[in-house]
């Protein structure tokens, strides 16, 4: 049973060999950062969880610079949900722009600060595809598997590329 958890977005260029001069994601590796060391402090194990192709190895690259020492594994109490809003925000976003895609972050927003599962639930996976969003199957899935209300913390909320990214975490 997940405990606690934080949402982090899997974007590659939190992965160290995209590191460069210049971070062009400064603000949110440092919010993801900390968010990840203050879930992690004191767990032996930690889940990464997501159905994008990087939700792995971005995962495990947060959990590094967290410094996390314990072990990743399938059915930890605590874990690092790899999600994301729309890539289609602006006309230079990855899926450029429809004006749908405003809606449904409002949606998921409203679902990640609200500390109800059951808000997580309801969540449209299925619309969250054709807005290229990542890891809204996952909330929807953990939304239905949690019950209670949740405690919630989301240090950031921004789209600078036309994604929607999130760094929260709830406790329960």
């Amino acid at each position: 049973m997940i405990t606690r958890f934080a949402i982090v977005p899997p974007v590659p260029a939190l992965l160290v060999k995209y590191a460069s001069l210049t971070d062009p994601v400064a603000e949110l590796r440092v919010s993801a950062t900390n968010v990840v060391a203050a879930l992690t402090k004191g767990a032996g194990e930690v889940s990464i969880l997501g159905s994008d192709r990087y939700a792995g190895s971005v995962g495990r690259s947060l959990l590094e610079a967290a410094e996390f020492t314990g072990r990743v594994t399938r059915d930890a109490p605590v874990a690092l949900v790899m999600a994301n809003g729309s890539a289609k925000r602006s006309q230079r976003a990855p899926g450029y722009l429809d004006e749908r895609a405003f809606d449904f972050d409002d949606a998921v927003d409203l679902a990640i600060r609200s500390g109800d599962p059951q808000r997580l639930a309801t969540l449209d996976a299925e619309l969250g595809t054709q807005f290229w969003a990542s890891g809204i199957d996952t909330l929807r899935d953990l939304g239905q598997a949690l019950d209670g209300q949740w405690r919630v913390s989301v240090p950031y909320a921004d789209a600078p590329y036309g994604v929607l990214w999130w760094v929260g975490a709830w406790f329960g």
